[in-house]
């Protein structure tokens, strides 16, 4: 059942999502969501960070990735059942630390030179969304970067806000904290001639 669109979907759905499936959406065989790791990974803006947070990191296919650019990471998801299969799939990457934790109700109180805020924002109410970038941007070290990676469906299973909201809604009002930089994929890929790098929409943000 589809949740109250005046509360953002529950860690409850997500359990059983990955209780059907242990890789409900493909992360490990769809090209589109590989190629889409891929580019998340050349998007970054540099080649290694001290401390970064994995927002919603489901059963750790692109955390795996994103260790390697990372000194220290922290991955969280609000589903038990996927960080399970998260913690077996990076159990030899000591610089990960996995936590279940619902944002923005949670939220770590530590700080980071780089977030990584992909596919969730959607699951989420527009009011928790406002929450959770208050959170984001008190959560990043001055010059620390935020990237964002969303499809732009405009309805999916559970879904609350449509991507392109949850990207405006971090650049609307943010002017004097974060520093829009724009599509980072324009540095390295011909939009026009990627079709399927179109569904998605990247931004990058760094604080001010």
């Amino acid at each position: 059942m589809k949740p109250s669109e005046q509360e953002s979907v529950p860690s409850s759905i997500f359990d059983e999502i990955f209780s059907g499936s242990a890789d409900p959406w493909g992360y490990t065989s769809n090209f589109n969501e590989i190629s889409k790791f891929r580019a998340t990974i050349k998007a970054l803006p540099k080649v290694q960070f001290k401390n970064a947070f994995e927002i919603a990191c489901a059963i750790g296919v692109l955390t795996e990735q994103l260790a390697k650019k990372c000194d220290r990471l922290l991955s969280v998801d609000y589903s038990e059942l996927a960080l399970v299969e998260a913690r077996k799939r990076c159990r030899d990457l000591p610089q990960v630390r996995f936590e279940n934790m619902q944002i923005p109700q949670q939220f770590p109180t530590e700080s980071f030179d780089l977030i990584l805020f992909s596919e969730v924002g959607f699951f989420l109410t527009l009011e928790d969304l406002h929450k959770t970038k208050e959170k984001i941007i008190a959560g990043l070290v001055p010059g620390g970067y935020l990237l964002m990676v969303h499809y732009r469906l405009t309805a999916g299973d559970y879904f609350i806000l449509d991507g392109e909201t949850v990207h405006d809604t971090f650049i609307q009002n943010s002017a004097s904290s974060l520093k829009h930089l724009g599509d980072p994929r324009k540095k390295f890929l011909m939009l026009d001639l990627a079709r399927h790098h179109k569904r998605y929409r990247m931004d990058l943000f760094q604080r001010l």
